[in-house]
């Protein structure tokens, strides 16, 4: 057997090989070219678009991270068409069958596109902003302050610190309650005394309510006789309280009114039950004036 290699064969070869790489090389070369191109401006589009949304008070904290998405992947899709333009691909044939691919492949992921939509639309109506406290109704768990809003998902900070990312789906099929939105706040207590406790208790409430700068004076608080039988009353006193200052006014409102009551003569141990509560839609009591 003959194992010598014609040297007129591999002649041939290296110079097939070299007019390839003269042909393909000045490509090459602009491909790299227009990746390194697209980056760079990438990172600088970036970063300008960030200080720029950054210094425009009319724009809307959640629509700067996803004007800045949208921004890098128009970037890419124009660095992908040029980058097989440059390597001499027809991108017309490659077109056409991304978008019989696209069209598949967005019917496996409706859940994802569903995120998507429900994003445009939260961005569009803003029924919550950078920084709100809300609940999700019908989403145990769903609840925390809005740190960012992505056209996917939008990450909450909970209560205790942590961090939750929300699918866009679920903040939007479902009622939303956004406790950051409303100047002020309703709160209901509700109080049980023994016995006839509501001649003394009357005044003291009211003195409470009405010494406390938490409480607003407009709308008036007001205190009601509830219950009334042989062994005991009960009372509820409803009142407003500006946004900030609710959350403390919750946690203290109990002893306030516990100590004011004592104060007034009421004896500790007749004091059978004060709690809040929240009034049912069906009670028309609840309604209050708030011109």
């Amino acid at each position: 057997m003959n194992n010598i290699i014609d040297p007129s064969e591999v002649g041939n070869f290296a110079a097939v090989a070299w007019g390839w790489a003269e042909a393909f090389a000045p490509r090459l070369l602009g491909a790299l070219v227009v990746v390194v191109a697209a980056l760079v401006l990438m990172r600088w589009v970036d970063r300008g678009l960030g200080r720029l949304l950054g210094r425009m008070p009319g724009v809307d904290p959640a629509l700067r991270p996803v004007a800045m998405a949208v921004a890098r992947y128009s970037i890419f899709i124009l660095m992908l068409v040029l980058l097989l333009n440059q390597l001499g691909i027809e991108t017309t044939t490659l077109l056409t069958v991304l978008g019989a691919a696209g069209i598949a492949i967005g019917l496996a992921l409706q859940g994802t596109l569903s995120n998507i939509a429900a994003g445009i639309m939260l961005l569009w109506l803003r029924p919550f902003t950078i920084g709100d406290y809300i609940e999700v109704n019908n989403q145990p768990g769903l609840v925390g302050f809005v740190e960012e809003t992505g056209l996917f998902s939008c990450s909450l900070r909970t209560y205790d610190g942590a961090r939750l990312f929300a699918p866009n789906s679920a903040l939007w099929n479902f009622s939303l309650r956004n406790h950051s939105r409303v100047p002020r706040r309703m709160l209901a207590v509700s109080l049980t005394l023994a016995g006839d406790g509501q001649g003394p208790a009357m005044p003291a409430i009211e003195a409470a309510l009405r010494g406390d700068n938490r409480i607003l004076d407009n709308p008036a608080p007001e205190i009601f006789l509830e219950q009334l039988t042989n062994t005991n009353v009960v009372l509820t006193c409803r009142f407003w309280s500006t946004h900030a200052a609710y959350g403390a006014l919750q946690r203290s409102i109990v002893d306030l009114l516990r100590s004011r009551l004592v104060a007034a003569g009421v004896a500790p141990e007749d004091i059978q039950l004060i709690a809040r509560v929240t009034p049912s839609p069906s009670d028309p009591s609840r309604l209050m004036d708030l011109s």
